[in-house]
Order: C-alpha cells, then sequence, then structure tokens
C-alpha cells in the first residue's frame, strides 16, 4: 500500500470510530465520565456564601418567595405538587439522560439523597420527551431518588433554559439558591448550607 492510500484507509477508520461513537451513545457517557472529573475540582460549585448572605436577610421583602404552584408528574404518574412537599427544603433538579453534565453530577446527588432524603425533598425533573428512558436510566445506574417529568409550563423563574439546574428552596418558601450548570452536591459545604434551609 502506497501511502497515500494508508492516509485514506486512516480516515475511514477515524469516521467509522467517531460514527460508531455517536450512533451508540458512548458519546454521552464518556462526556459525562470527563465532567465527572472536572466536577471533583470544585471549580464549578455554586457560591454558597453569596446565597447564604441571600437567605440570611432579616427583611421579608429581600426574600424572594417561590412558586410552589408547580406540579410534577412522578414515576407513578401522580401529579404532585411543591406545595404538596413537606415543610422541609427542596432539591429541584432538572436534567435529562441526553445530557453528558447532568449525567456527570447524578453519582453526587444520589450520595446527597442518601444521605438527606429525610430532611430535604428531593425533586429531580426530566426533560427527555421519552420519560421511560429517564426511568431506565435510572434503574440502571441504580439510583434511589425519585424522578418526575413535566406537568406544565414553568414559571420563569425555574425556567431558565439551561441544564442542569440546580434550585433550592427553604423550609419556608423562599428561593434560596438557583445555580445553572453541573455541580458537585456531594460535599460537606453544601450539607451544611442544606441544613441551614431548615
Amino acid at each position: 500500500m502506497n501511502s497515500m492510500s494508508q492516509r485514506i484507509l486512516r480516515l475511514v477508520l477515524l469516521f467509522g470510530v467517531i460514527i460508531t461513537f455517536f450512533a451508540t451513545g458512548l458519546n454521552v457517557q464518556v462526556l459525562a465520565l470527563v465532567q465527572r472529573g472536572m466536577l471533583k475540582t470544585g471549580l464549578l460549585n455554586p457560591d454558597l456564601e453569596q446565597t447564604k448572605n441571600n437567605t440570611d436577610a432579616t427583611d421579608s421583602e429581600a426574600l424572594v418567595k417561590a412558586d410552589l404552584d408547580v406540579s410534577f408528574y412522578n414515576e407513578q404518574n401522580e401529579l404532585v405538587s411543591l406545595k404538596s412537599l413537606s415543610d422541609k427544603p427542596i432539591f429541584l433538579n432538572f436534567w435529562a439522560t441526553w445530557c453528558p453534565p447532568c449525567i456527570a453530577e447524578m453519582p453526587g446527588i444520589s450520595n446527597l439523597y442518601q444521605d438527606q432524603k429525610d430532611e430535604v425533598n428531593f425533586v429531580l425533573v426530566s426533560f427527555d420527551t421519552d420519560f421511560q428512558k429517564a426511568r431506565d436510566f435510572k434503574a440502571k445506574k441504580g439510583y434511589t431518588f425519585p424522578i418526575y417529568r413535566i406537568a406544565n409550563d414553568l414559571p420563569d423563574m425555574y425556567n431558565t433554559g439551561s441544564l442542569p439546574t440546580t434550585i433550592c428552596i427553604d423550609a419556608q418558601g423562599h428561593l434560596a439558591l438557583t445555580h445553572m450548570g453541573m455541580a458537585d452536591y456531594d460535599t460537606q459545604d453544601f450539607r451544611n448550607y442544606l441544613d441551614a434551609l431548615k
């Protein structure tokens, strides 16, 4: 084989590998793995100090009331509103199975859920058009946190246009945190932050 034929063969093989990579969905898993490593640096985590200052305000007008009139369908296809959740903080996360940053932060959210499920309401809302994909993903990964799907239009305060987005609401129903993009929530700082929202 001459050098031109070898180059063409290499390019064909490279494009074949790339097409296979994307056609099988492996690209999402590999990107999520790389991004999970990035999460461990802590550089993408929410600024909890600035958020703490917002929730420590004593003037009730300074605190933004969260819109709790939004509803989601749970895995049993039952309609659940945020208003119906008990007087505990709410960890609201918008995600999708096709979103590598969403997949990257899921192990940390799962660990946080295991530690905080009795003290915090976890509402993980899938933006997958086929909710069964989200259910299958959860089962495959062995996650035990509850997942939901959209029931109606989101209020503007939750509609960031970004996935993943995490919103925390304190036990009194005030908007405490809106973080767009992935983060590592499996930290002691974030657990302390959630404790302060009770």
